[in-house]
């Protein structure tokens, strides 16, 4: 049985993509999936009831606009972008298209159709942005094959997305690789070789590769460009009163407090 889908295209083809493939060959044995690669015809996905756009943002936008010529009736369209509001702002001025935005919240620390794995979803959020009004059938649909996966659907609006996306998922990413530039400026090869676990920790995002990056940055950059203003007042607050302490005790109280308040939402 091929669950809710029977053919799914997947455009972009790293790891959630490549990830999205096993998973549901492992759930769906019998479902039929055809790879997209940047260089090929969105011409694929004839024939398919669903549609995964899983290259970089500004990639699937592109995408967009070669979809109706291929769709087939009743099919539905997703994407895994990490930013929705401008994908789905371009999907709403095309009614012949049937679009939910999608994010799975799961990832690794190195990309590539090589390290995808079946059990990436396994428990972690995936969420989903219709806009209001959307008809619940393909909805639930979607829901269902989220589920499958093995990710637990959320539903919010683009903008609550962007902005909780951009606390949780874009400033630490921005930051990791901040960090490992700075200490890999300041320390070099010989100072590296003195690191323990706690550097190693801190920047395991910082091999993400810069071109996803570059979309993500331009299609959040209102919602980042505040987070990141934010977090350099908090460096230079700490900074000012690195001979008092008093900003340190202040923000590694408040850092253990939010610390073991994230601990608890992951059931660590």
């Amino acid at each position: 049985m091929a669950g809710e889908f029977k053919r799914i295209a997947i455009a972009g083809f790293g790891l959630v993509g490549g990830s999205i493939a096993k998973a549901a060959a492992r759930k769906w044995p019998s479902i039929e999936i055809v790879a997209i690669d940047a260089a090929d015809s969105m011409s694929k996905i004839a024939g398919a009831d669903l549609v995964v756009l899983a290259a970089p943002v500004l990639a699937n936008i592109a995408r967009l606009s070669e979809l109706p010529a291929h769709l087939a009736p009743g099919a539905v369209v997703t994407d895994v972008s990490s930013t929705k509001r401008v994908i789905v702002g371009t999907a709403d001025a095309m009614p012949s298209v049937t679009f939910i935005g999608g994010h799975p919240m799961a990832g690794a620390a190195y990309s590539g159709a090589s390290h995808a794995r079946t059990d990436l979803f396994d428990g972690r959020p995936w969420i989903l942005t219709p806009r209001p009004g959307h008809p619940t059938a393909p909805l639930e649909r979607l829901e269902r094959f989220i589920v499958g996966l093995g990710g637990v659907p959320h539903i919010m609006t683009p903008e609550l997305h962007d902005r909780f996306v951009g606390a949780v998922s874009h400033l630490p990413q921005l930051t990791a690789s901040a960090l490992m530039h700075v200490v890999g400026k300041l320390a070099g090869d010989a100072g590296l070789e003195l690191a323990g676990a706690g550097l190693r920790d801190t920047t395991r995002l910082a091999t993400s590769p810069p071109g996803i990056w570059r979309d993500v940055a331009a299609t959040n950059e209102d919602v980042i460009r505040d987070a990141l203003d934010t977090l350099i007042r908090t460096l230079t607050e700490m900074r000012d009163s690195l001979g008092t302490g008093d900003t340190i005790d202040e923000i590694f109280t408040s850092a253990c407090r939010w610390r073991e308040s994230l601990q608890r939402t992951r059931g660590d």
